[in-house]
């Protein structure tokens, strides 16, 4: 019933052709389907130019070199986005008539993110080094919140044995589900680049979506790392030590006194660095004799003073903050979207298989791939 559908349809293209296209034979070509695999034979035509074309694997939306109909490659895509390519090939072939093998499933994937990979650096070069201004989204917000944070991933046939992949996310605030609060309009950006092209492309991105001259203001949020805290000077945002690694400082500066470790943490969020460092300081001169107690206060202090502008809470800054929280989201997502996928189970990667896995988890979560 598919090839005798298709190869009708393909009837119905010819009567419909436009001018100077000419048959000039048939050509059989095998489909893997939802429904298992079809070959039809469609009618191979030359336009002026002599260019071949298929105009039923264009209606189609089929690819020269794939056998894959369009919903086949966006399933093993999607499916690709979540689990080993191996448990890809094992899952298809259970619920699907006809299999298809990891290394398709790995093909397609390249396939399907390459194109996205280059069109990007493309539009970096336009933008950040010929100063090519392109339209921009239309969505104005007073406040927009900005989260980075890098994940550590094992590396095959490189060099190096270890990258880090970089995640950023962009909300506008939060909704409240049930028990729980959802990050509202949320934006994903991640790949494996250094700091200065992991901000244009986050930028390009947000670009695409919003008015960024009609922003309110930007609040940053991060871990303390120098690249995180790079993106609030581009962007001219408040930046937000978050308070998940400001409280783990705490502990492991701190963890046998939980008294002074609650003093100086309300010193921080308060913005009161000078408190914060004078408690320190006496702490460390009482731990003189205990050498290891006082490495650690000291290294706690060289954390709060590195971070200083991030560590009063952002509220405070703002004319208005009620139905704020704090921040935090962008630990749950470096798990959700790059560490469930790439770094658990023992995985190790090419730098080319990252970049096309980060592109691919970010098109999925975009809608690119449903």
């Amino acid at each position: 019933m598919a090839r005798t559908t298709l190869e009708e349809a393909d009837a119905v293209l010819m009567r419909g052709r436009g001018a100077g296209l000419m048959v000039v034979g048939f050509r059989e070509r095998r489909v893997v389907t939802l429904f298992g695999d079809v070959r039809i034979r469609r009618r191979l035509y030359r336009d002026n130019m002599g260019k071949g074309r298929y105009l039923l694997d264009e209606a189609m939306g089929l690819e020269k070199r794939s056998p894959l109909s369009a919903g086949m490659r966006e399933l093993s895509a999607l499916l690709g986005s979540y689990m080993p390519f191996g448990k890809c090939e094992k899952l298809l072939g259970m619920v699907l008539p006809t299999g298809i093998s990891h290394t398709t499933v790995h093909r397609q994937i390249g396939r399907m993110t390459e194109p996205v990979l280059t069109k990007e650096e493309e539009e970096v070069v336009e933008v950040f080094e010929r100063g090519k201004v392109g339209e921009t989204g239309t969505r104005e917000v007073p406040l927009l919140f900005l989260e980075a944070d890098g994940v550590s991933v094992a590396l095959q046939r490189e060099e190096e044995r270890r990258a880090e992949v970089k995640v950023g996310i962009a909300y506008e605030g939060w909704e409240e589900l049930e028990s729980r609060y959802s990050l509202k309009d949320k934006t994903v950006y991640l790949g494996l680049m250094d700091s200065g092209r992991f901000w244009e492309g986050f930028s390009l991105t947000l670009a695409g979506k919003y008015n960024l001259g009609r922003v309110g203001q930007v609040v940053v949020g991060g871990d303390g790392a120098h690249w995180v805290k790079k993106g609030a000077e581009l962007s001219g945002g408040i930046y937000q030590l978050d308070r998940f690694h400001l409280r783990r400082a705490m502990l492991r500066g701190l963890g046998n006194d939980p008294g002074l470790a609650d003093a100086v943490y309300r010193a921080c969020t308060n913005g009161d660095v000078g408190l914060a460092d004078s408690l320190l300081l006496r702490a460390q001169a009482q731990a003189h004799a205990d050498k290891e107690r006082a490495a650690a206060i000291s290294g706690l202090r060289s954390y709060i003073l590195d971070n200083a502008s991030g560590l009063a809470d952002y509220r405070l800054k703002l004319e208005k903050s009620d139905g704020l929280r704090g921040l935090g989201g962008i630990e749950g997502n470096v798990n959700h979207l790059v560490a469930s996928r790439m770094k658990k189970r023992g995985m190790s990667w090419t730098k080319r298989g990252i970049r096309r896995m980060t592109r691919l988890i970010q098109m999925q979560h975009e809608g690119q791939i449903s």
